[in-house]
C-alpha cells in the first residue's frame, strides 16, 4: 500500500525490508495548472527537466517491498535536489538578493530552486514569481518531502543500526572526447562525504559487472538531497545514481524502450546489495 500526501508518495515504510530507502525527486509528471498559465515556452519543453520515467525503475522494488519515496509533481514547480535558499532573486518579486546565499553555478545556469531557464530554449516563464508563491511551494511540497525522507531515515536507522539513502536519477547520454567508454550510470557521493566508501565502491563493481560503464562522482557528485539527509557518523548514509536514459529509453529518450525489463530488475538487485553490505557493516562509520 503506499501513503501519500500532496505531491510525492511513498512505499514500504511503515515496516522495513531493506535498510535502504529509495527516492526518486526528479521523474514527476503530474504539472499544476500554474505551470502552464506563467509558461512562456511549449508545453514539451519541459520534459527536458524531467528524469523521463525513472519512476519505472522502481516498480519491481515496490512489488518486493523495498521502501521507495517518489514525488510525483514536476520538477518545474519546485526542484527538491536544491536548498529552499536557492532562489533566483531577479525571478521573484519581493525576495531581496541581501537575504540570500550567494548563487551557486546551478542558479547561474537557470536550474535554481525554481528552474528559471534552458539551454537552448531560453527563459521558461512569462512573469515573475511572487515571494508568496515560492514560499507556498516551499512549505506544500519541497519541505514536506525532506522532512518525510528524514523521518523514515531515522526509523529505519533505529530499527537497523543502518540505514542508506539511494538517489536515483536519470540523465542524458554523456559524451566524451576519450577512448574510453562514456559512463552509462555515474555514482555519487560527494566525494566521500556522504557515505562510507565501500557503498560507492560495491554499486560501481555490481555496476561493471552486469557489463556497464560506470563513474564515480564525475560529473555528478550529488547536490542537496545529499547535503541534507546524509550523516555518515551517525550510520546514515547517502549516494546518488544516476542512470544513462538511453538504457531505458527509445532512441528519442520519451517513451520506455526495449531496455526497461533489464533495468527494472538491476535496481532492485542494487538495493539489496546495498542492504547485504549494510547489515554486514552497521558498525562501520565513514572517515572525515
Amino acid at each position: 500500500m503506499a501513503s501519500g500526501t500532496d505531491g510525492f508518495a511513498s512505499w514500504g515504510t511503515e515496516s522495513f525490508s531493506v535498510p535502504v530507502l529509495l527516492s526518486v525527486p526528479h521523474a514527476g509528471r503530474e504539472y499544476p495548472e500554474d505551470i502552464y498559465d506563467a509558461l512562456r515556452l511549449p508545453p514539451a519543453v519541459l520534459v527536458r527537466l524531467e528524469d523521463r520515467y525513472a519512476d519505472l525503475l522502481t516498480r519491481l522494488g515496490v512489488q518486493l517491498g523495498h521502501p521507495v519515496i517518489m514525488a510525483h509533481r514536476a520538477r518545474a514547480w519546485i526542484d527538491l535536489n536544491r536548498d529552499e535558499q536557492d532562489i533566483d532573486t531577479e525571478m521573484v518579486q519581493g525576495a531581496l538578493r541581501a537575504h540570500y546565499p550567494a548563487p551557486g553555478i546551478k542558479q547561474r545556469g537557470g536550474l535554481g530552486l525554481i528552474p528559471r531557464r534552458l539551454s537552448g530554449e531560453g527563459d521558461l516563464w512569462n512573469r515573475q514569481f511572487t515571494l508568496d508563491e515560492v514560499q507556498h511551494r516551499i512549505t506544500s511540497f519541497h519541505r514536506p518531502y525532506h522532512q518525510a525522507v528524514a523521518d523514515i531515515l531515522e526509523r529505519m536507522r533505529r530499527h537497523f543500526g543502518v540505514a542508506i539513502l539511494l538517489d536515483l536519477h536519470s540523465m542524458p547520454p554523456i559524451r566524451t572526447a576519450v577512448a574510453a567508454p562514456a559512463p552509462q550510470f555515474v555514482v555519487g557521493d560527494r566525494f566521500g562525504k556522504s557515505a562510507a566508501s565501500q557503498y560507492a565502491e560495491l554499486l560501481i563493481a555490481r555496476l561493471r559487472t552486469q557489463g556497464f560503464s560506470a563513474a564515480l562522482n564525475h560529473p555528478y557528485a550529488g547536490d542537496y538531497i545529499l547535503r541534507r539527509h546524509a550523516r555518515p557518523r551517525a550510520n546514515i548514509h547517502a549516494l546518488q545514481l544516476e542512470v544513462d536514459r538511453s538504457l531505458y529509453l527509445d532512441q528519442d529518450l520519451r517513451q520506455p524502450g526495449a531496455g526497461l525489463d533489464r533495468l527494472r530488475t538491476l535496481i532492485p538487485a542494487l538495493v539489496n546489495a546495498l542492504a547485504d553490505e549494510a547489515l554486514g557493516s552497521s558498525s562501520l562509520v565513514a572517515a572525515e
